[in-house]
């Protein structure tokens, strides 16, 4: 091929470059379409900031759980203990869980007057004799 460049060059050749004209505005336009899509998809992509701030906040959310579990946990580890090795644990709850009585033991049972009927006035109770009288 022939040098575009005058004789005796031999290895160089013009190029020649095709340039596309496209407005300045419609280039402005189309960088701040590409920005908005690269921003958008940064943002509320699949591993965008947003699914990032709730999956960090999920963590939160989840190491406080854990501590609040771990914190029970101990606390029914050493109420395991101490029904295993004390004998007056056992008995209380069986009293105060179960209902279970020792042979002779009395129990009172407290019933609670009610406090208002439906016409406003104060109904009498079963222990509340004056109010009781006609």
């Amino acid at each position: 091929m022939k040098s575009l460049w005058g004789p005796g060059t031999g290895t160089k050749y013009l190029r020649v470059r095709r340039t596309v004209d496209i407005s300045p505005a419609f280039a402005r336009a189309l960088l701040i379409a590409v920005l908005f899509i690269i921003g958008f998809i940064f943002i509320a992509g699949d591993v965008g900031l947003l699914k990032v701030w709730g999956a960090q906040r999920q963590m939160q959310n989840l190491r406080a759980k854990i501590t609040e579990l771990e914190s029970k946990n101990a606390l029914l580890s050493a109420e395991i203990d101490r029904l295993r090795n004390d004998s007056f644990s056992v008995e209380k709850v069986a009293r105060e869980k179960y209902g279970y009585l020792k042979p002779g033991d009395k129990v009172y049972r407290i019933v609670p007057i009610p406090e208002k009927t439906e016409k406003g006035t104060i109904a009498p109770g079963a222990l509340d004799r004056e109010r009781a009288k006609p």
